[in-house]
């Protein structure tokens, strides 16, 4: 049962995170505009009314001329500055000399430079300065409405900005994200016009940061259409070899039913019994080579060569008494780094060949030997059978080629391929050439030697 997929959007995640950092920022930026502005306007109006204080002192002293006027004038002029800007102007004998229209005839400034004031629940920004003399001074008040209403029209403004621009920026966040994820969506669509029978690689164009995704997907469907032809090749080859001795044990059947003698039943039986046996070797290494997963992750551990061979001798002493043969080892050690039971799988193929195609004039005596040379492991196996032409050494490792078609081999040609895949999936070297002798075969495994 295939297990349920957790999923999410992407395009409405990251749109929303973005969404979210950007309208936190723009209302960051917002407050510090403001704030800035504030600030700035604020600088602005008390930097004019201490302009117009010390206009007013300038303007005041040309008027008088050193002279103290009896009476206080009043400002004449009517206009809208009334109800934002007020003044009063004093001689330092505590005359008033000057007033705006409204503002009674005492002092509503106590300090000099900058100050608050109220005046009639109004709150006023004041600035007071005297002359070099200190004989006239001059202080003059602004409402703060004023300045209120200009801050509160910037930020109405502000406001109006983010209302018009926030829903265009989300908009455009939404497209753009979903945009530069369209790759996405046509990696899947290329996924899914694919078929088992028929996998190749895509190659859409796509960003830095999913290419190694791009690239591993890529590996996997080679590997996965690599995988299916090889299963196809292998399924359709076992079954073309498996058919000739199922042929052959159905051909001896018939002989010993129709059998004339207890000797022609006999050598029947014999040979069904034979006919078994190579069916069944094949089986057996047709399974094998089925476990040999090229790709499959093994569990490798550091062992010594020694070992592998002692063990695999162990188990295949009896097979090699059986026919009349006999193990020369001559072992040293060698510190290696493999998965064990594919080694002595690849040992015991190699003696099975060695015993399968000895030599029928001759006991088999099969040399096996391990250790160290040019800083490599080295397992060798030499016997003294049947050997192999030079001319057909390069393709003794491709599956079911079998070079003795004789009736008393019952090789499968698959023994070497078996020890082929194991040496390759393991970084190994194999070397195969005749004995020194002239007669038999002689092959060398190299291997990385355990740090």
């Amino acid at each position: 049962m295939t297990a349920a997929i957790r999923s999410y959007s992407l395009t409405q995640r990251l749109s929303i995170i973005l969404l979210m950092i950007t309208t936190s920022v723009w209302l960051g930026s917002l407050g510090c505009i403001y704030w800035g502005m504030q600030r700035t306007a604020n600088n602005i109006f008390d930097k004019s009314l201490a302009e117009t204080a010390h206009a007013l002192l300038s303007t005041t002293l040309s008027t008088l001329d050193g002279k103290v006027p009896q009476h206080t004038a009043i400002e004449k002029i009517q206009g809208e500055h009334y109800d934002q800007i007020i003044f009063q102007i004093w001689h330092r004998d505590g005359q008033l000399i000057y007033r705006s229209v409204g503002v009674s005839t005492q002092p509503f400034v106590k300090q000099t430079g900058f100050g608050w004031m109220n005046i009639h629940g109004k709150n006023y920004r004041s600035y007071s300065v005297w002359d070099s003399t200190q004989t006239i001074q001059v202080q003059i008040a602004q409402v703060w409405t004023i300045r209120q209403d200009i801050q509160k029209d910037m930020l109405l403004f502000l406001i109006l900005v983010s209302i018009i621009f926030l829903p265009l920026l989300s908009w455009l966040i939404f497209r753009i994200v979903r945009s530069q994820l369209s790759t996405v969506y046509n990696i899947s669509q290329n996924l899914e016009k694919q078929s088992i029978e028929h996998l190749k690689p895509i190659h859409p164009i796509v960003p830095k940061e999913i290419e190694p995704l791009v690239s591993s997907l890529n590996t996997l469907l080679s590997e996965i259409a690599e995988s299916i032809q090889r299963e196809k090749r292998f399924t359709s080859n076992a079954a073309h070899e498996l058919r000739t001795p199922l042929a052959a044990i159905r051909l001896h059947a018939q002989v010993l039913q129709g059998a004339r003698s207890a000797t022609e039943s006999q050598e029947a039986a014999q040979d069904i019994i034979a006919g078994v046996d190579k069916a069944s070797r094949m089986i057996t290494q047709l399974l094998t080579l089925a476990r040999l997963e090229p790709n499959a992750i093994q569990q490798k551990s550091q062992i010594d060569l020694v070992n592998i061979v002692q063990t695999t001798i162990v188990m295949m002493d009896f097979q090699c008494q059986q026919v009349g043969g006999k193990f020369q080892l001559q072992l040293a050690s060698a510190p290696v780094y493999v998965q064990q039971d594919q080694l002595e799988i690849m040992l015991r193929n190699l003696l099975e060949n060695a015993l399968i195609y000895r030599h029928p004039d001759r006991a088999a005596i099969i040399q096996v030997s391990c250790g160290i040379s040019q800083n490599k492991a080295f397992i060798q196996v030499e016997d003294n059978g049947l050997g192999i032409e030079p001319e057909q050494m390069s393709f003794v490792f491709q599956r079911f080629y079998r070079i003795h078609q004789t009736s008393e081999v019952i090789g499968s040609g698959l023994g070497l391929s078996i020890v082929k895949q194991i040496v390759d999936s393991h970084q190994g070297t194999i070397n195969i050439h005749s004995a020194s002798s002239g007669h038999g075969l002689v092959i060398r495994i190299e291997f990385e030697l355990a740090m």
